[in-house]
């Protein structure tokens, strides 16, 4: 990644009212019945955060790799991009265009997510034009998510 990208992500996915929905949804962000993180290629290597709190389950997932994680992380630790990214996940439509879905677990709605999205925006905007990264998202599939806004430019 870029020192720009990497500048971006550090202080991406902490969701203020997040905090305030805890009681009510009870962190099911964090917990894998049938779904599973996606890290991009290269992402799970490129981390010098500790990382024994996932578990992969699939270490060739298109170039990526699938995992679960076996506790909430700490400050400390790796979190990976799609849990930063969550409840957001960009999809590339078949004119280019970047959608984004939502993953129907979360209880947040649009008015507190509109900072959240607007970094999601930054950060997978440029993601995107990396091709391994562009085209494993095109080949992933994601359990549990609708499209939340779409979006038919590049």
């Amino acid at each position: 990644m870029t020192d720009k990208i990497d500048k971006l992500i550090q202080n991406f996915g902490i969701i203020k009212d997040c905090e305030n929905h805890i009681s009510q949804c009870k962190c099911k962000c964090c917990n894998f019945d049938k779904n599973y993180i996606v890290l991009y290629p290269g992402e799970f290597e490129a981390t010098k955060q500790k990382k024994n709190h996932i578990k992969i389950i699939d270490d060739n997932y298109f170039g990526g790799k699938k995992a679960i994680c076996v506790r909430t992380c700490k400050e400390d630790e790796f979190k990976p991009l799609d849990c930063r990214s969550y409840p957001f996940f960009p999809k590339i439509n078949t004119k280019g265009g970047i959608e984004i879905i939502k993953g129907l677990k979360c209880p947040l709605k649009k008015k507190e997510l509109t900072v959240h999205k607007k970094n999601f925006n930054k950060i997978w905007k440029l993601l995107i034009k990396n091709k391994d990264i562009s085209d494993w998202i095109k080949k992933i599939e994601l359990i549990d998510y609708k499209l939340y806004e779409k979006r038919d430019n590049k």
